[in-house]
């Protein structure tokens, strides 16, 4: 009801009505103290985006407050949910401050921990425009008790450190602020001095720029002096409302950089010599102006045509760089185009991609090898599964974000067969070779990243990897990562863990993670405790999407275990639903038309339905026995000596034949099934285009295995069928207290209704509903 109430509201929220605002915001207060988490973010936002509050609450004034200050996943799924998509310097600076500061929702104010949050999240993303938009910054004023090294700053500039395009981000922000801290000081008296000398040193350099540019007017337009193409491709590309002051002419400066060309050719790396740069994180001048040379020719002429195509892959492999000057539409034009021109084909673009990227791979100290092209650039993206499994199968020494990269473009799209064939090899290689290239640490995370593939592609649990994963109890995070509630959605491709792998990680994992309070908020700064046990008691949800009959067996065994006897209230529901899903597996509702048939004729549209009707026939056989007028029951002797099991079974399959044929029912003896085993009669017809079996083991009163038959031979052998829908009739008959019972001749049962009550005690309480059990007294 509450939720449907936000719904009505937002309408009038659009309009940011302050009144209105009061009322969602009771409504959402309201809304946690009814509802249990967890909550979902996407949802929450939905009601918060478009509140709008003049005055601050405390967490002990609001209950929505309270929930989002203290519930980490929820406020960081809105914070992820908000600006995951966000690209925009402007549109990521509007949406902090509207919809996060200035008379937003109390509880969405930013806390500590979501500053690294988001951080991350841009980082593993790529996501430079947002990542720079909450750079932290030095703080030169704030006392000198509490000033050292800002814990996010740091994370921060390590995180610079292991990519090139973000490092160039973090020099960016550092020179703006070095900047602005120049122009909004207030100088001291010595200051101001020093500050006109200096400026009258810089006017003397622009004027003498500006005379030498004129007097070489022909050298410098015509795109021939380095040093100036070099300052003219910085300002072009960072600062062009420089060019007039420096140079006195934006067409000397555009000019020269179109007109460059030929003259900077030479100089321009080739791809190997690029890839060997991007290892090392260093650039060539040559690529600044040819970006500039090519943006200036772009903007001139709307194509790049007149560039040679080597040029053009050159730039290709710098053309995500991101300057002030050129905006993004600018930025995807000079791609198109160069894809349009140099990249045209299939061929063209594998071309590329082995030249650039290959040689990066092979260096065993390049960290960073653009792999991450195949899964993100449209232009690679079909070369991408092909490329990703021989790469994957060649390279042995790329280090493990590129593996990571690599693995799941291949698990997205490699026949499983073969994918789990690759994980096998490299997974039995870190086994058993390694590389004198690589370190011990190296070798180590290798093997991490193989085996922990190993466990979830490899069927088994039993194998060397599986070994490695519980010999370290910490070992349980690295399953978190993969199958935990909050990062199961991040790793769609992995398969989920089968319910003979969660009873192992359970069994070897929870005596060294035992029962801790799990609070109701919690997220990647909890203990890792709580994270620990969180991830046991969650993961055996997993064997409730499993196959019932894999999964089944496994919860009967935890069942039966005191280790786990505070999960067995879960276990215990879960088994319930499993047992209810597989009965359930093969069953399809009867169309109207059957169901018409089946309540104006009686006819069978279910194998519910076929077995109440072999049911009903057997009570017709027993009464025409019982009290007949043909003396049924002699059937059943050769003279005063009873038939065995076969004869008899081929009397009441002959009557059932001859009553259930007219109905399009089959009776068939000796019915042969799966494995070569025969079943003693099945009984069939055709439903809604499908054969509908059901299958009846017949056993006389003496057989020594009579206890046993329903659920060894009957329920394990013969309903497993596919067309039997796990169902069955189990006869016995029934001969007299003189017979032998179940291979013994001193017994205690005295009639027909007391062996069926004996053999109903034995059953196990899963194939009740599903196995019948009818005993046909022929006694005499």
């Amino acid at each position: 009801i509450l939720a449907r109430k936000f719904h009505l509201c937002s309408p009038l929220l659009s309009g940011g009505i302050t009144g209105t605002s009061k009322i969602v915001g009771a409504l959402l207060d309201r809304f946690f103290e009814l509802s249990p988490p967890p909550y979902d973010p996407k949802h929450v936002w939905q009601w918060l985006k478009n509140l709008n509050f003049h005055h601050h609450k405390s967490a002990d004034q609001s209950k929505a407050v309270e929930i989002l200050q203290s519930n980490r996943e929820l406020r960081q799924g809105i914070i992820k949910q908000v600006f995951g998509g966000l690209t925009d310097k402007n549109e990521i600076f509007e949406t902090k401050i509207h919809r996060f500061d200035w008379q937003s929702h109390s509880g969405l104010g930013f806390q500590k921990e979501d500053y690294e949050f988001i951080v991350d999240h841009a980082f593993n993303t790529d996501n430079e425009e947002l990542w720079a938009a909450f750079i932290a910054r030095h703080q030169l004023h704030r006392d000198k008790a509490l000033r050292g090294q800002d814990s996010l700053r740091r994370h921060m500039r390590e995180q610079a450190a292991g990519k090139l395009a973000f490092m160039r981000v973090w020099a960016r922000s550092n020179r703006d602020a070095e900047k602005f801290e120049r122009e909004h000081r207030i100088p001291s008296f010595r200051h101001s001095r020093r500050m006109k000398k200096r400026d009258r040193q810089q006017d003397e350099i622009r004027e003498a720029n500006i005379k030498y540019v004129h007097d070489n007017r022909e050298l410098v337009e015509g795109g021939r002096h380095w040093r100036c193409l070099v300052r003219f491709a910085d300002l072009v590309l960072m600062e062009p409302e420089k060019i007039e002051e420096e140079f006195g002419s934006e067409d000397i400066v555009r000019n020269g950089l179109r007109n460059c060309l030929d003259f900077i050719a030479p100089n321009v790396p080739t791809l190997l010599k690029l890839a060997e740069l991007q290892c090392a994180s260093q650039y060539h001048q040559s690529e600044t102006i040819l970006y500039a040379a090519c943006l200036e020719i772009l903007r001139r002429d709307g194509g790049l045509g007149c560039v040679p195509v080597e040029l053009l892959r050159a730039l290709r492999t710098n053309i995500d760089m991101h300057y002030n000057a050129v905006n993004d539409d600018e930025r995807e034009a000079i791609k198109a185009e160069i894809n349009r021109l140099a990249l045209s084909t299939s061929d063209e673009a594998e071309s590329f991609l082995r030249q650039y990227i290959e040689p990066q791979l092979r260096d065993p100290n390049c960290n960073h090898p653009q792999v991450h092209w195949l899964r993100h650039d449209p232009a690679f993206q079909p070369l991408a599964p092909a490329l990703a499994y021989e790469w994957l199968c060649t390279f042995e020494l790329m280090p493990v974000s590129a593996l990571d990269s690599l693995f799941e473009i291949a698990a997205q799209n490699l026949d499983r067969e073969k994918l789990e064939e690759l994980v096998a090899y490299r997974s039995s290689e870190v086994l058993l070779f390694w590389s004198p290239e690589l370190t011990l640490e190296g070798l180590e995370e290798r093997r991490a990243f193989w085996f922990m593939r190993a466990v979830y592609f490899l069927k088994g649990c039993t194998s060397p990897y599986w070994d490695w994963l519980i010999s370290d109890k910490d070992n349980i995070l690295l399953l978190d990562e993969r199958s935990g509630r909050m990062n199961r959605s991040d790793n769609p491709t992995w398969p989920r863990l089968t319910s003979d792998k969660i009873e192992v990680v359970l069994g070897a994992f929870l005596p060294h993670w035992p029962k801790v309070p799990l609070p109701s908020s919690w997220g990647t700064g909890s203990p890792k405790e709580e994270t620990a046990y969180r991830f046991l008691t969650e993961i055996i949800w997993a064997m409730n999407s499993d196959d019932p009959d894999r999964a089944i067996p496994v919860l009967k065994r935890l069942l039966g275990d005191t280790l786990y006897s505070d999960l067995h209230r879960d276990m215990q529901s879960m088994l319930a639903g499993l047992k209810r899903k597989k009965a359930l597996r093969n069953f399809k509702p009867p169309s109207p038309k059957e169901i018409v048939e089946m309540l104006d004729q009686n006819a069978v549209v279910t194998v519910e339905g076929l077995r109440q009707l072999v049911l009903q026939e057997l009570s017709k056989l027993q009464s025409a026995i019982d009290g007949g007028e043909f003396n049924t029951a002699e059937r059943f002797y050769a003279g005063t000596t009873r038939l065995d099991e076969e004869p008899c079974t081929r009397i009441i399959a002959e009557r059932l034949q001859l009553i259930l044929e007219p109905q399009n029912i089959t009776v068939t003896p000796e019915h042969h099934l799966k494995h070569d085993k025969r079943c003693d009669f099945t009984t069939a017809k055709v439903l809604a285009g499908q054969r509908r079996l059901l299958v009846t083991e017949v056993k006389g009163q003496w057989h020594p295995k009579l206890y046993e038959a329903a659920s060894e031979q009957l329920n394990t052998l013969y309903s497993i069928h596919p067309d039997a829908e796990q169902q069955g009739i189990y006869l016995v008959i029934w001969f007299g207290a003189d017979e032998k019972v179940a291979g013994k001749k001193k017994h205690v049962i005295a009639n027909a209704t007391e062996l069926k009550k004996s053999l109903l005690n034995v059953l196990p309480s899963e194939l009740k509903g599903l196995i019948d059990v009818f005993v046909l007294d022929v006694s005499k």
